[in-house]
């Protein structure tokens, strides 16, 4: 690698993964597993050194992704204004990105509603839990997190890989994209369940919703990054989380 690609890259990864490591970093903001507690040996461990633990795997992964999407995202046209590869200077992509994360935020917690009695006791019980326990915190967590670091892992890197591979197979056409899109939702959807697993027993009607709320949200955050840049998927993911509040703030 010549020493103006390499500066090249480096341009490409660094901002990027800042972004996704001060997301992973409001993992600390949430309290540490139970399951992380309770492993042989942890008993004794200091809390401040079990909170470095939380972050460790994520931060890994933002690491692996920011560096696959700072290779493949550029060679298939999708941009990052924090990379420097999304030169547009308009400013539409802001609302683009709210309205649709507003919309996804007020009508997945409807659907979540009226797919609820079909999920189970169980499942209605930890939804009430959940309500109950809700707070600001959650809030900036799910904004942050989900805003910067799972859009990285999941759109600059599992999306812009997937569609560099399927653009060398089948040539930069929209179902490339759109292919890419909907893997990557999907896998979105599905690293949803480890921790769903640990609350209760996972059912197939629960696995579907999960999977699929989660992955229609995925792909209109894919759409976005491919129409209008990482950064209209990071705003839309993040104002989901405004959409989800303000429909707890309401009922």
């Amino acid at each position: 690698m010549s020493a103006g690609a390499a500066r090249g890259f480096w341009r490409r990864f660094l901002p990027v993964w800042l972004a996704g490591a001060a997301g992973v970093g409001a993992l600390l903001l949430q309290p540490v597993p139970a399951a992380l507690l309770e492993a042989p040996g942890m008993q004794h461990v200091p809390p401040a050194v079990l909170r470095l633990l939380v972050l460790a795997n994520p931060l890994l992964l933002v690491t692996l992704l920011a560096l696959l999407g700072a290779a493949t995202a550029h060679r298939v046209g999708l941009g990052s204004r924090l990379a420097g590869t999304a030169g547009d200077a308009q400013q539409t992509w802001v609302r683009s990105a709210l309205l649709t994360g507003l919309a996804l935020g007020l009508a997945i917690p409807w659907l979540d509603r009226v797919l609820a009695p079909l999920l189970g006791e169980a499942w209605q019980a930890l939804a009430q839990r959940a309500d109950a326990a809700w707070s600001w915190r959650d809030l900036a967590f799910g904004m942050a997190y989900g805003g910067l670091a799972e859009e990285v892992m999941l759109r600059w890197g599992v999306m812009a890989g997937l569609a560099w591979l399927l653009a060398k197979a089948f040539g930069r056409r929209p179902a490339v994209f759109a292919l890419a899109a909907v893997l990557a939702a999907l896998l979105f959807g599905v690293g949803h369940l480890p921790a769903l697993a640990q609350e209760l027993a996972l059912t197939p009607a629960i696995v579907l919703r999960t999977v699929a709320l989660n992955a229609l949200a995925g792909i209109a955050y894919g759409w976005l990054f491919w129409r209008r840049g990482l950064e209209a998927a990071m705003l839309a993911h993040a104002a989901t989380h405004g959409g989800f509040a303000l429909v707890r703030i309401a009922t």
